[in-house]
């Protein structure tokens, strides 16, 4: 049986975490509003952990974001920004792992930091096997005391099954969609996360950064011994297309070309150069792509755009927000600048 609004209200009172999951345009947005708000009306500290990284609230697509909640909020995205995470990728679909261990780790900041109650927000993707290895994976990974589910016709019970057995660790509280909720369309959300870039891409521009100071984490480059040029020649030859860069790393090696190679040929190339295993990326995997900027700390400071890359000089041009002094690492993701 469904329970009240009221119900969550007050379970979420007696729980340090809270996961909310549902499908898109179930209410999950509102819901973890006023949740926050009637939690810090009642004086706790309250967090709220942004993991729809597609349809993002607090911070922008791609990342995983930590809100403090000051005040009566609007809207999550009302919260003040504590810390982002970095995934790469406007949906977890792409990156199912990646959004998972982000989400565990800004669930882990926020009980370090003293918040006396953390609301977790999640995408509406909770259908089929993905979904439900999705959501199963990140409640795993918080650990929360209280999960809420918002669904229409039990689409959510693949899901919960497997907590039912927990009920002395994890309670499940399930809630009816909000019936004025209106579905967006595909367009729609494309629009909101192209306006969430040009909020967050508003003001950049393009800094130079020294690759041999600020550490490219993925895809990792410049960390192996490079290839001669010899070596890089019959690389050439042998995969048929233009090398830019290649190093080797024991018994791997990691090269960047100008297109994409088959596994066939990718493997050939590493019997021929006796090595455990090559790695090809392209070009286009790295320029005109999203890359997130971290500080010393592995703090998330900004987006920015990749937009060049010089191999010879190990440089990396960036359009971002960015102070180029503060960036210490640069993950480049899976998503292309529009």
């Amino acid at each position: 049986m469904a329970a009240e609004p009221r119900d969550a209200l007050d379970a979420a009172a007696r729980s340090r975490v809270t996961v909310v999951i549902g499908e898109s345009d179930t209410g999950k947005t509102s819901l973890v509003a006023a949740l926050a708000n009637a939690l810090f009306s009642r004086d706790a500290t309250v967090a709220i952990v942004d993991a729809d990284i597609g349809q993002s609230e607090i911070g922008p697509p791609t990342t995983v974001g930590l809100g403090r909640v000051t005040r009566q909020l609007g809207r999550p995205a009302d919260a003040e920004v504590v810390v982002l995470r970095f995934v790469g990728a406007t949906s977890a679909a792409r990156d199912l792992r990646a959004t998972v261990q982000a989400t565990g780790q800004l669930v882990d900041r926020a009980r370090a930091l003293g918040f006396e109650r953390v609301i977790v927000d999640t995408s509406g993707l909770v259908r089929g096997d993905l979904g439900r290895r999705l959501k199963q994976a990140k409640i795993d990974a918080i650990a929360p005391d209280l999960v809420i589910a918002l669904q229409r016709a039990g689409e959510c019970e693949p899901i919960l099954r497997v907590y039912e057995e927990r009920a002395d660790r994890l309670r499940v509280l399930r809630l009816p969609a909000v019936a004025s909720a209106r579905r967006r369309t595909a367009a729609e959300r494309r629009r909101h996360r192209d306006q969430a870039f040009a909020a967050h891409f508003a003001g950049a521009t393009d800094i130079v950064l020294d690759l041999s100071r600020v550490a490219l984490r993925s895809p990792a480059l410049f960390v192996g011994t490079p290839l001669s040029a010899s070596e890089l020649r019959r690389i050439e030859a042998s995969m048929g297309s233009e090398i830019f860069w290649g190093e080797r790393r024991g018994r791997e090696v990691t090269v960047v070309t100008s297109s994409a190679r088959g596994e066939p040929a990718v493997r050939a190339l590493a019997r021929e150069l006796s090595v455990a295993r090559v790695t090809a990326r392209t070009l286009t995997d790295l320029v005109d792509v999203i890359a997130g900027l971290d500080d010393e700390n592995r703090e998330s400071l900004w987006l920015g755009v990749v937009r060049r890359v010089d191999f010879a000089a190990r440089t990396m041009t960036v359009t971002t927000r960015a102070p180029r002094a503060r960036v210490a690492s640069v993950t480049v993701g899976r998503e292309r600048s529009r």
